[in-house]
């Protein structure tokens, strides 16, 4: 009887209606999963095995950057709405077992939603022993409009981009 009481006053449908969907954007909210903070641009966070850290995201076509070896993935411009970056990453081993590097555990994450695998990197998957540096580098193609970009580091908190990568489109 109260659903049909409701139904026939629309004046307090819609006021419940809207209630039920703040509720559950509020609740969704949350809810959500937190991403971890990650280190600042320049800093050094923790990795499984050892630390890293970015020494430079550059977009690409700022500075005419090449691979050293031919990339079919790089001679093609990227997708719509797009750009490529950059990541000069360096990883010291600081474990007594060594750091392994695998580049398909590294990915760039925004916030809200999304996350990017590398197109392209410098390096192979790798074990250094402790006390051993890797320098590599990570190209990713990133969203223009994507905030809050974070590089996710397998077991660590990850590394933030900044946002001199980002062009300026309207």
């Amino acid at each position: 009887m109260a659903r049909t009481a409701l139904l026939k006053h629309p004046r307090i449908l819609v006021p419940v209606v809207l209630l039920a969907l703040v509720g559950a954007l509020v609740a969704n909210v949350l809810t959500a999963d937190r991403r971890p903070t990650p280190a600042p641009l320049g800093a050094s966070a923790s990795v499984s095995g050892g630390l890293a850290r970015i020494h430079g995201v550059i977009p690409l076509e700022s500075d005419g950057w090449i691979p050293p070896t031919p990339s079919a993935t790089l001679a093609n411009p990227p997708g719509e709405e797009l750009h490529r970056v950059r990541i000069l990453l360096e990883l010291t081993a600081m474990e007594q077992g060594g750091l392994t590097f695998d580049p398909s555990k590294y990915a760039v994450s925004a916030l809200g939603t999304g996350q990017w695998k590398a197109v392209w990197f410098s390096a192979d998957s790798t074990v250094a022993p402790q006390g051993a540096i890797i320098n590599t580098t990570l190209v990713f193609e990133l969203p223009d409009r994507a905030i809050d970009l974070t590089l996710e580091l397998p077991g660590g908190p990850g590394l933030s981009l900044g946002t001199s990568h980002h062009r300026g489109r309207n």
